[in-house]
């Protein structure tokens, strides 16, 4: 989440929530539930609809909220390399926000209503502070089904502060004359942003990745059981956000960490994230992998964190 580039226009609104998205029912994203979860602490949500193929516009109409405005575009075939396409959208969305605050959150993202009220005070109390141009959520990505995440470095600790750059997980700031940029200088909120992207059946996760425009991966059915070793997975016992509710209660477990297609060998590259992360259990995330952020304070300690 960052300051938005139109503050000088004198707008009243405090937040503008941002995404994207495109073919968001045939990929099956969980898109109305991101808009839906963090809404209630926006005054204007802009969504930047790609053209899609299947009900997406039409989905978003449904919401029927007077805050939400629908910004049309073309996915276009001439912005190299591909995945800046995804950070070009979302600076559609971006340019075109009037609030002093700019929430952006990616179609697959859900923020629980637990820290709604937090964030928001937090944006308030922040809002004319030059020093601060981001806030920091750390993601808690689901793998394969609700029941199971991701308890490695980088995807356990992978912070992200929310003008949109590379493929559009990177935010940047650009003073003056400067093109190249700089990484926002930003507190930690202290939330966690869910994140289910990897939450699909294997052939709806296959159909992404044919239509994906930052990666080319080709997947088989045992995608789930192979793409991590069973040692990076642990059990979620937390709740999840209300919004998600439905489609958790509808959702088959689909991981069994005694399949015996469950993969047990980690490659050096593995191993050593392994290690990072239980050395980032004891001592919390060193300040040197701070790499898309500059840190104001500290990173807030969570004792929930998988393990």
């Amino acid at each position: 989440m960052s300051q938005a580039t139109t503050q000088q226009n004198g707008s009243s609104l405090l937040v503008s929530g941002v995404l994207i998205i495109r073919n968001g029912v045939k990929l099956d994203y969980p898109f109305l539930e991101s808009i839906r979860s963090i809404l209630p602490i926006c005054d204007e949500f802009l969504v930047v609809v790609g053209d899609s193929e299947d009900g997406t516009r039409a989905a978003v109409e449904g919401l029927g909220d007077p805050k939400i405005r629908i910004i049309d575009s073309e996915w276009s075939p001439l912005v190299t390399p591909r995945k800046c396409l995804l950070a070009q959208q979302t600076n559609l969305g971006i340019n075109q926000a009037r609030g002093r605050w700019c929430f952006s959150i990616q179609g697959a993202e859900v923020l629980h209503e637990r820290d709604l009220e937090a964030v928001r005070r937090l944006m308030e109390r922040h809002v004319d502070d030059l020093e601060i141009e981001g806030m920091l959520f750390e993601r808690l990505t689901f793998w394969a089904d609700y029941g199971h995440v991701v308890n490695a470095y980088p995807q356990l600790f992978k912070y992200t502060p929310r003008h949109s750059i590379r493929d559009a997980m990177s935010f940047a700031v650009f003073d003056e004359w400067s093109t190249r940029g700089r990484y926002p200088r930003c507190i930690d909120t202290g939330a966690y942003l869910f994140r289910y992207s990897d939450v699909r059946e294997a052939s709806v996760m296959a159909r992404k990745f044919r239509e994906a425009v930052h990666c080319d991966w080709k997947i088989t059915d045992a995608y789930f059981q192979t793409a991590m070793p069973k040692r990076f997975i642990s059990r979620y016992g937390g709740s999840h956000p209300a919004v998600m509710q439905e489609r958790v209660a509808a959702f088959k477990e689909q991981y069994d960490e005694h399949d015996p297609r469950c993969r047990s060998k980690l490659t050096m590259s593995e191993w050593q994230r392994l290690v990072e992360t239980q050395l980032y259990h004891r001592i919390g995330l060193p300040r040197l992998r701070n790499s898309r952020f500059k840190l104001v304070g500290d990173l807030a300690w969570k004792t929930d964190r998988p393990r």
